[in-house]
């Protein structure tokens, strides 16, 4: 799911936006959450209280915070979101550049250029990295799947090893190894505590993988043939 956040002061542009959105996301088979917002200072809260977007739309000239000090405050919060400036005045555009934009839509915004932008950074989207996102109290989060090492199921809690550090959510491995299915990182279920990345595993044995860090984790008797398997076809898979 992509997660948009739309935030202009002129509610019947932000209507419109929103129907835009919908609309392409039954056209594209892309199942979109959009949460509108009426000023920057209200995006600006919920990205500090933990929402993390895939895309931002945002209007420059809005009254009280401005959508250009916003998207910087964003930018320093989620480097990883795309932002789009909405504005009457192409001459913002050299300011712009701060807050590392990847577009920008001139009133009055039509369709056709909407669309463009839309599918152009879908197309950024699907080319660049992939994230895990999960919620954990009561804030959202989302982590490079490539920075991933494993996950390992906690009792009814499970905590991501990342390269950054650790993250928990309460959410068991069968749930999250259903999710990654089919992403372009692959892993490998070792033991019924461990999910693995594929990418990290230097050495397989009967009993342990062992990671590019030398850390050892076990492989359960019973999931032996299912890992050697799984470790086949993720070399196949990754290779294509």
């Amino acid at each position: 799911m992509l997660e948009i956040g739309v935030c202009d002061d002129d509610h019947l542009l932000l209507w419109e936006m929103e129907k835009y959105l919908l609309e392409l996301g039954c056209e594209t088979g892309r199942s979109l959450e959009v949460t509108t917002y009426a000023d920057g200072d209200e995006i600006v809260k919920a990205v500090m209280k933990g929402k993390r977007f895939d895309i931002i739309y945002i209007d420059i000239e809005m009254p009280g915070l401005n959508g250009m000090t916003a998207a910087k405050m964003i930018r320093e919060l989620d480097r990883t979101v795309q932002i789009v400036f909405v504005t009457c005045h192409e001459s913002y555009m050299k300011e712009a550049f701060m807050a590392a934009p990847i577009g920008f839509l001139v009133k009055p915004v039509s369709k056709d250029e909407f669309t463009g932008t839309f599918n152009y950074i879908l197309k950024m989207i699907g080319a660049e990295d992939q994230y895990y996102r999960f919620r954990y109290d009561r804030s959202d989060y989302k982590v490079l799947l490539k920075e991933v090492i494993y996950f390992e199921s906690k009792g009814r809690m499970t905590e991501i090893v990342c390269e950054s550090g650790r993250y928990r959510l309460y959410k068991n491995l069968e749930a999250i190894e259903e999710e990654l299915r089919g992403q372009k990182m692959r892993f490998v279920r070792t033991h019924k505590s461990y999910l693995v990345s594929y990418w990290r595993i230097s050495r397989f044995s009967a009993d342990i993988v062992e990671l590019m860090d030398g850390i050892c984790l076990p492989v359960s008797r019973s999931r032996k043939k299912e890992v050697e398997v799984n470790l086949y076809e993720a070399m196949e898979w990754c290779h294509v």
